[in-house]
């Protein structure tokens, strides 16, 4: 494991003696919330808002914590190949470090599983000044019964109409970040949402996000220094809900994703441990769900979505009740925000476009068309995406539920983590049916490449 990257984030304190906070110069990278050395900005008080009575301190911590995790892992770059990798160390102050001591091994595994990067996670006792800002609450709403969380993608989108039609009264937790493209989806969403189920749901939005102030700010990395992946926004979001959640005084949490990417499963050997995307894997909610209560906060984080494809999805929940232009409105490439149009070419691309056609709903316009032409594409990631995709899809048609759990040893994580081994295994085959007959129907180009 390579040396570790070393993050302190500042106390809410004025600047000592001998430069700013000269003590802790010995880090790598100084994340300041407050004053003229701010080089990151979080505007949490919608959460604080909706509280009668102040968030117990270990709900403030947890924010503390996944702000710092998301900032810290922004900053720190990942490598190629071997280097790919990162160990971070950060340092945190926190309001009570000894509530934290029994849970900090399930914290540091939860972040693994998220990312497969080594955390490690330092507490200190907090010397915040005294602003009171999240002790101020008064606008609770007394009718909500759970929280659900909103990215202004398809899937939490599903979830919100699943839970306004079965009479839910969701309040939607929102991560902000600087993405335009993003923060567009989200509003559409809540516009959508509001039209077809008027006055019965509310939304909490925050943001986070690096922002390197002026001539006395600390240093951060440029955008073009900063680590594109966001694998930690998952642990924001899931702070951000249960810190909700315990505002609010609700149990449930929503954190809506299909089966296919929740299941986390490599689409070739190359792409396994952190090349695949874990942000919302069972084993990952079971660790935050544990890390909630023994910490002695209500939420539980849910995902009803666990055994259904996203082609599923698109045609049973949100076809019967929303607009195609609705529908469309969310994004889900992983290049969002840095080119005009999806890519059409990373994973998550390639799944929405074979479930839109699944679903029988309009084609969208991308960057690239490798579905059509995929000969027009080869040696790029866009194409070898495509390859993985299809081969790991004819591979899971063909192969029996013995050799599937040879192929996929992830299979076995899912289990651990509560999942019905055969559910799992049967979402998995219909999602590659699924993709196989829109690509023998559709795309006889890239059809050629599943034999």
């Amino acid at each position: 494991m390579s040396v570790p990257f070393r993050v302190d984030v500042i106390d809410n304190i004025p600047s000592r003696a001998g430069g700013p906070h000269a003590q802790e110069r010995q880090a790598d990278l100084q994340i300041a919330w407050a004053g003229p050395e701010a080089n990151a900005s979080r505007a949490l008080r919608a959460v604080y808002d909706l509280a009668t009575t102040p968030l117990p301190d270990e709900a403030l911590d947890l924010l503390e914590i996944a702000t710092a995790v998301y900032v810290a892992d922004i900053a720190c770059r990942r490598g190629e190949r071997e280097a790919w990798p990162r160990s971070i160390s950060l340092s945190v102050p926190v309001r009570d470090p000894a509530a934290w001591a029994p849970v900090l091994p399930d914290l540091h595994r939860l972040l693994f599983e998220l990312n497969r990067d080594s955390f490690q996670i330092g507490l200190r006792q907090a010397n915040f000044a005294a602003s009171g800002a999240e002790a101020m609450g008064g606008s609770h709403l007394p009718d909500a019964d759970c929280v659900s969380m909103l990215s202004g993608g398809l899937d939490s989108l599903a979830g919100a109409a699943m839970l306004q039609q079965t009479g839910r009264r969701p309040i939607y937790s929102l991560h902000q970040s600087g993405n335009p493209s993003v923060r567009s989806a989200q509003a559409g969403v809540l516009e959508a949402i509001e039209r077809h189920w008027p006055g019965r749901s509310a939304s909490c939005a925050c943001s986070v996000e690096p922002s390197p102030g002026g001539a006395e700010a600390l240093p951060y990395p440029p955008p073009e220094q900063r680590e594109p992946s966001r694998r930690c926004r998952s642990f924001l979001f899931m702070a951000l809900a249960l810190a909700t959640a315990e505002a609010i005084g609700v149990e449930d949490v929503f954190m809506c994703e299909n089966g296919v990417m929740t299941a986390g499963l490599p689409l070739s050997a190359s792409r396994a441990g952190s090349m695949s995307t874990h942000s919302t894997h069972p084993m990952a909610l079971a660790l935050m769900n544990r890390i909630a209560g023994e910490l002695g906060l209500r939420g539980r984080l849910i995902n009803p979505f666990v055994y259904q494809t996203k082609a599923e999805l698109l045609r049973d929940v949100l076809a019967p009740v929303l607009s195609v232009g609705e529908i469309q409105s969310t994004v889900s490439c992983w290049a969002a925000g840095r080119a005009p149009r999806p890519c059409g070419g990373c994973v998550p691309c390639l799944l929405r476009q074979i479930g839109m056609a699944w679903a029988e709903l309009p084609e969208e316009a991308h960057m690239l068309q490798v579905l059509e032409r995929p000969e027009d594409y080869g040696g790029t990631d866009a194409y070898g995406n495509l390859v993985d995709l299809l081969r790991h899809a004819r591979q899971t048609v063909d192969a029996s539920d013995a050799q599937l759990l040879g192929l996929q040893p992830g299979l076995l994580s899912l289990q651990a983590a509560g999942l019905e081994f055969a559910e799992v295994i049967a979402m998995l085959r219909r999602h590659a049916q699924q993709t196989l007959a829109v690509v023998a129907e559709r795309y006889p180009a890239a059809a050629r490449l599943t034999g």
